[in-house]
């Protein structure tokens, strides 16, 4: 694995160590549409909240492995790419520190952040996997979080996760022990009893401020056909 690649999945996986709750949603190697650029923009994680267009918990994450300091330029560069995507605030993570007018600049609504050596030398890949998709050849799977849901009087767990290459979801369900990816929109069954019925289904979402994009949500559909939003990933 190139160095640059494992810094980015290290910042991944400590961006979800900090948000482990069921509002938000930690989707590594990210594509936003600009809605200034009207171009697809590449974001190293991006939190989002999970289950609609609620921007107010966006926030987007840019892993810097450098063999220098990040300067001012690069916290200019990453604000105009905030304010392309509508995102209130954001991380930079830094490999090598950063110069005196880069935290300047940087104020309130950007943090900047240094990557020990330590922590380099501690990555674990453990709670990662290969991804199931057979058209994805190198991607890995970050499993962000853990949620129950009742049927029947019943508590059934589930584990949920996104690639961070081609972006599907993976879905682990704890009582039949299967393990399934979504990719687009897609649909899975697991053998339990109840089968829970998987669906991943592309909708136009209109946000707070008016602008249309797209979003892909992961549903748990029940017997009953009614159905829970359980994971969004923006388009």
């Amino acid at each position: 694995m190139k160095a640059w690649r494992a810094f980015e999945r290290l910042v991944a996986l400590t961006t979800s160590d900090e948000h482990d709750d069921s509002i938000t949603t930690v989707i590594p190697n990210a594509r936003l549409k600009g809605y200034i650029s009207g171009r697809k923009r590449q974001i190293d994680v991006l939190v989002d909240y999970r289950y609609s267009a609620d921007l107010s918990r966006r926030l987007v994450v840019d892993a810097k492995d450098r063999k220098r300091p990040i300067d001012i330029k690069e916290v200019e560069a990453f604000e105009g790419l905030m304010r392309d995507v509508n995102a209130k605030r954001g991380i930079l993570f830094c490999s090598n520190g950063y110069t005196k007018s880069a935290l300047r600049r940087a104020q309130e609504h950007i943090g900047i952040r240094l990557v020990t050596e330590e922590e380099i030398d501690a990555l674990d890949f453990s709670r990662w996997e290969l991804c199931r998709s057979s058209a994805c050849k190198e991607g890995l799977v970050l499993w962000d979080t853990y949620k129950a849901v009742i049927c029947n009087g019943l508590i059934s767990m589930y584990g949920l996760g996104k690639c961070d290459e081609c972006g599907c979801f993976h879905v682990w369900c704890w009582d039949c022990g299967e393990r399934q990816h979504l990719s687009g929109e897609d649909h899975w069954h697991c053998t339990c009893e109840p089968s829970w019925i998987w669906t991943s289904s592309k909708q136009r979402e209109v946000d707070v401020s008016g602008l249309a994009n797209d979003s892909l949500f992961l549903l748990l559909v029940h017997s009953d056909t009614s159905y829970d939003v359980i994971d969004r990933r923006p388009l």
